[in-house]
């Protein structure tokens, strides 16, 4: 099969289209004909090799982690998922391989895709919309009634949070450029801030603020929450263990780091919401497989509203 591989840790150009061979399904796992992938910054990371301690140096590394597409296989353990289903997911860890024709996934790291959206657009969802439920009602305790602010608001987790704070009955202010600010207010933000220009001390206090673009600290927000407030990263840095470490003892506000994790569970209500009209993928633009170099280009610029979709077929 084809698939995406990085053949050293590096620029952009380090990624080739190679052949490889077609993963077979452990007991527990399904084989999905893969439709579509997704592009997040974990990917471009990964390829830097930011994260080699956790990827290994054996190269080609496989690449991805959201992907929407066909159960092509399953094995032996598995009962909930015939053949020739249409699913949507996202692999768990550190070693990708959904930007591929094939990909064998555990069976509770996916679940039926929603109706109505394309495998293009499914794919857009899985990663982006578990970091923003996680992160919101994980760490922070979202309820309703509650001010939540969400800076990096325009791109894949801002987008997602913003609407998911909306859902949950918070009122959202997102901070971005001020060109994303009508995208913003349509998808349910009451309140927009340019990251430029605009000066969040002189809002309200937060009860949430989550700090997806990761440029503003914990010390630099915690004027601006609420005595009980929550602030939350989504980026593995010393400042924000630092942070979360201190603030698990020595504060009423509290530092909280999101480590996503695949739960079939939040696929199912990431569904449910997409099929109620509450939740809808952004897709910024759409690459061919061969085009991936290009697609990693575009993920790195930070000015990708939504998501990048990878088409395999």
């Amino acid at each position: 099969m084809k698939a995406a591989t990085i053949t050293n840790f590096g620029p952009p150009d380090v990624l080739a289209i190679r052949d490889v061979p077609t993963p077979r399904p452990q007991a527990d796992e399904v084989l999905v004909r893969v439709h579509a992938a997704a592009i997040n910054p974990k990917d471009t990371f990964i390829r830097k090799g930011r994260f080699k301690r956790f990827t290994g140096r054996h190269f080609p590394l496989l690449t991805g982690f959201d992907f929407a597409g066909e159960v092509a296989a399953i094995g032996k353990a598995v009962t909930e998922a015939p053949v020739g289903e249409a699913v949507y997911g996202m692999l768990d860890g550190w070693q990708g391989g959904a930007c591929a024709e094939y990909i064998a996934v555990n069976a509770g790291r996916f679940c039926k895709k929603p109706a109505g959206l394309s495998f293009d657009e499914a794919a857009a969802l899985p990663l982006v919309s578990l970091t923003a439920l996680q992160a919101l009602r994980n760490c922070a305790g979202i309820a309703p009634g509650m001010q939540v602010c969400i800076n990096g608001a325009s791109g894949g987790v801002g987008s997602m949070a913003v609407q998911i704070a909306r859902i949950m009955g918070a009122g959202v202010t997102a901070i971005s450029s001020e060109a994303n600010h009508g995208f913003l207010e349509a998808l349910g933000a009451d309140h927009c801030i340019d990251y430029r220009h605009g000066d969040i001390a002189r809002e309200h206090q937060f009860d949430i603020f989550f700090d997806v673009f990761g440029n503003r600290p914990f010390r630099s927000v915690k004027p601006i929450l609420s005595r009980r407030g929550v602030w939350v990263s989504t980026v593995i840095q010393p400042h924000v263990f630092l942070s979360v470490v201190l603030t698990r003892f020595f504060s009423h506000r509290k530092a909280r780091l999101v480590v996503v994790k695949s739960v079939r569970d939040d696929l199912e209500q990431v569904r449910n919401w997409v099929a109620a009209g509450l939740l809808r993928p952004v897709v910024h633009n759409v690459f061919p497989l061969e085009k991936i170099r290009e697609a990693h280009v575009q993920q790195e610029t930070k000015h990708t509203r939504g998501k990048i979709v990878i088409h395999i077929g």
